[in-house]
């Protein structure tokens, strides 16, 4: 994509955001909300009510059709979700406020996995915002395994642990996740004991968990 397009497509949507944020702050919430379902239309190019009725997995496959997807646009998605999560939150309607912080953790962590360098911090942010809302454990089996790979590309490995642990509990995951437990502890045991303690982790306490599962 050139230069030119993304630099217009980040400002249009920084006033999109604005306006958004603007007639939240008001109480303008309606107006508000019709302002994202319009924003969200243009991205997937249909209706909002068909936007709603579709799963993630779904909505990120439609836009994989643009051979020209670049990671900003799932994070611009990410943000459209977590307003509407915020303001359907201030109505007290709490099954659409979790829907719509489901839908911005899905695409903030599909942006994660798009960037071949550290998200930018309001992104990680996010994510963390959003996991503070929610219930890990109600969360589907492939959110977690995002949410896995993005806690170790962030270098957050103790949460990273944790995921997979929730991982383990599940019985269908089971047999993949512990596989997987390994061969993450083994690529921690890689890394330098100050990298390992930014993580949360320990060379002994690593070394312990493995022969554990070994």
């Amino acid at each position: 994509m050139s230069e030119d397009y993304i630099v217009r497509m980040i400002r249009q949507f920084t006033g999109v955001l604005a306006r958004i944020i603007g007639l939240k702050s008001e109480g303008q919430y309606q107006e508000a909300l019709k302002e994202i379902d319009q924003t969200l239309e243009l991205f997937f190019g249909m209706d909002a009510e068909l936007i709603k009725s579709l799963d993630d997995e779904s909505l990120y496959a439609i836009l994989m059709k643009n051979e020209a997807l670049d990671v900003e646009k799932p994070g611009y998605i990410a943000y459209l979700f977590k307003e509407a999560g915020d303001i359907y939150k201030l109505q007290n309607q709490k099954f659409e406020s979790i829907t719509c912080y489901i839908h911005s953790l899905h695409f903030s962590l599909k942006m994660s996995n798009l960037s071949e360098t550290s998200l930018p911090s309001e992104i990680s942010q996010m994510i963390d915002e959003l996991i503070q809302k929610l219930d890990t454990n109600n969360l589907e089996e492939n959110t977690l395994w995002d949410l896995f790979c993005h806690y170790e590309n962030e270098k957050e490995f103790a949460k990273a642990d944790q995921i997979l642990s929730r991982l383990t509990a599940r019985i269908d995951a089971r047999a993949i996740a512990v596989n997987e437990m390994k061969s993450f502890y083994k690529r921690l045991l890689e890394k330098s004991d100050k990298e390992l303690a930014a993580g949360g982790m320990s060379q002994a306490g690593i070394q312990k968990k493995l022969q554990e599962l070994e």
